[in-house]
């Protein structure tokens, strides 16, 4: 009886692991929001990809330059390095 108590508890585990991915994006792109300038907007992040939007190839340029800093800066508001890269879009 007991065993299958916790066969269903385990099993209601892995139900929810396949929200596991989603939430860890958004909270990646909630800390990625609080790092880079208001005028930025974080599109979405998958497999250590962070995709940032920004207006011009020049912001694009200026945001590349502190690429290090931004990663540092997510990295550290989540406790581990999960973000790899930065990706840049110009985006309207």
């Amino acid at each position: 009886m007991a065993m299958d108590k916790i066969g269903r508890i385990l099993g209601g585990e892995s139900r929810l692991k396949r929200f596991q991915k989603p939430l860890e994006a958004a909270n990646v792109c909630a800390a990625g929001a609080t790092c880079v300038d208001a005028r930025y907007s974080i599109i979405s992040f998958k497999n250590g990809l962070l995709a940032v939007g920004v207006k011009s190839s020049a912001e694009a340029a200026n945001l590349q330059m502190k690429s290090g800093q931004i990663l540092e800066c997510i990295n550290t508001k989540l406790g581990k390095e999960i973000v790899k890269r930065i990706r840049y879009k110009i985006s309207i």
